[in-house]
């Protein structure tokens, strides 16, 4: 089944990249707390990766702060758009299989985007975002809590559905000390849905 609902979801999102940029637009600010705490930590200049950019509103917020910014998104269509933000550096990658080299990052920007990775194949998601990241390197993660697998209907789109794979926060904060990031701070935000922001530090090798 997990290839199938990834399939499923990157056609859909392939589909409705041009209606979902229109829809994203009016939220450049979301998460502006957990963007603040990851820049404050990040040198001047830093090699930034936003996973699952979508139309890379969320990456053009890092690059106007003064980082490099790469886009990575397994949607064509999304690509496609983030390119035009981001000055075409965006990458087709899956989260699972990051197309990114070891220790190259800086900061990684990961907002909602795991809310879309099947539960079992998290700690390899974790552990790919850990293997970019140098010693020292943050990681700003964003997904839902909740309970369960669903099928949901896009909002702006009645023929258009995704799947989501909620999560709990205690077992999100073990995964990620098991890939080896260290959590700096937890905190939850209700809007559309129960959030719950992390961010990390990863640490040194072995």
């Amino acid at each position: 089944m997990t290839d199938e609902v990834t399939r499923h979801n990157q056609a859909v999102y392939d589909r409705i990249a041009a209606r979902y940029a229109r829809h994203q637009a009016g939220r450049d600010e979301s998460f502006a707390d957990l963007m603040d705490a990851l820049t404050a930590r990040l040198p001047a200049r830093a090699l930034v990766a936003d996973l699952g950019c979508g139309p890379g509103h969320d990456g053009l917020r890092l690059a106007r702060a003064g980082h490099r910014v790469l886009g990575v998104d397994r949607s064509a269509g999304m690509a496609v758009i983030a390119a035009q933000s981001l000055d075409g550096r965006v990458a087709r990658g899956d989260l699972r299989f990051l197309p990114l080299a070891t220790g190259r990052l800086d900061g990684i920007w990961c907002s909602a985007s795991l809310l879309h990775v099947p539960r079992d194949q998290t700690p390899a998601a974790l552990a790919g975002m850990r293997r970019v990241l140098r010693p020292g390197g943050h990681l700003a993660l964003i997904t839902a809590l909740g309970e369960g697998t669903r099928l949901e209907q896009v909002p702006y789109d009645p023929d258009a559905e995704r799947w989501y794979f909620y999560r709990q926060a205690d077992e999100l904060v073990a995964q990620l000390a098991a890939a080896g990031l260290e959590v700096v701070s937890v905190a939850e935000e209700t809007s559309n849905r129960h959030w719950v922001k992390v961010l990390c530090r990863a640490g040194d090798p072995g």
